[in-house]
Formats: structure tokens, sequence, C-alpha cells
């Protein structure tokens, strides 16, 4: 494949990104008044899914969620800003990037898919959702490797 289709490639991705980081750190801030009890879900937040999976209830899992959301947040601006090539902001989308990688794995694939299948018992019926849930995540993880890597 060619060095541009790659590169276009890895804009797109950029793009979807930060659109998804943006939209899912907004989605904390502005349903934290609804509660994040109706959140959790099949139609709820995945950020606070997954920390629910962990903290059923109280303030250091609502103190999580938001941390993680104004990270989310965060990055998906640095991403956006990264296109209009500031130098001063390199190393901080870098950073931005990396911390949400690492809280990605942790969050979601760790705390939401693994523990997650053991809380709730493994049973066959289980195994499927678990293995497209942790590939999704994967795949999340890969691409926020690729935007970083500066292809």
């Amino acid at each position: 494949m060619a060095k541009g289709a790659t590169s276009m490639w890895k804009t797109v991705l950029q793009i979807a990104l930060a659109v998804m980081f943006i939209i899912g750190g907004l989605n904390v801030f502005m349903n934290a008044g609804k509660g994040f009890n109706q959140l959790v879900g099949a139609t709820g937040d995945p950020l606070v899914t997954a920390v629910s999976n962990l903290f059923n209830r109280g303030t250091l899992r609502d103190i999580i969620v938001y941390v993680l959301a104004a990270v989310e947040l965060i990055a998906g601006v640095l991403l956006i800003l990264d296109f209009f090539n500031i130098k001063s902001l390199d190393k901080l989308d870098d950073i931005f990037l990396a911390i949400i990688m690492i809280c990605w794995v942790v969050v979601f694939i760790v705390l939401g898919d693994i523990v997650g299948l053991f809380k709730n018992g493994i049973e066959g019926n289980k195994i499927l959702p678990f293995l497209v849930s942790l590939a999704k995540n994967c795949i999340m993880v890969s691409a926020m490797g690729i935007v970083k890597a500066k292809i």
C-alpha cells in the first residue's frame, strides 16, 4: 500500500478517535445530573459501565468516571488540534493518548471485560459477548497505537 493511502487512513482513524473521545467525555458530563446508575447497561456509556463493574456505588466510582471522562475529552481535543501542527502540543497529545491507552487497557479490558466475565460467572452463553467486547477494545487500543505512532 502506498504511503499516501496509509497516511489518509491514519487521518480518518484519528478523526474517528477524536470524535469518539469528545462525545464519550461530554456524555459523562452532560448526563451526570441523571445519575450514573441510569447510564449503566447495554445502551449506557461504556466508560460508566466498565467502572461500575468494579465499583457499584459511591464517591470513588464517580471521581474515577469524571477523571477518565476529562482525560477522554482532553485527548479528543488534542487529537483534533494535532491537525494544525502546533509543535508545542505535540508532546502533550502523545502523553494524553498514552494515558488513554493505559486507562483503556485497565478500565475496559481488565476491569470491564475480564473482571466482568468472572464476576458474572463463566458460562457458555457469556463467552461470545465477552470475546466480541474484548476484540472491540483491542481494536480501540491498537487504533490509538497507530495514531500515536505518527505514521
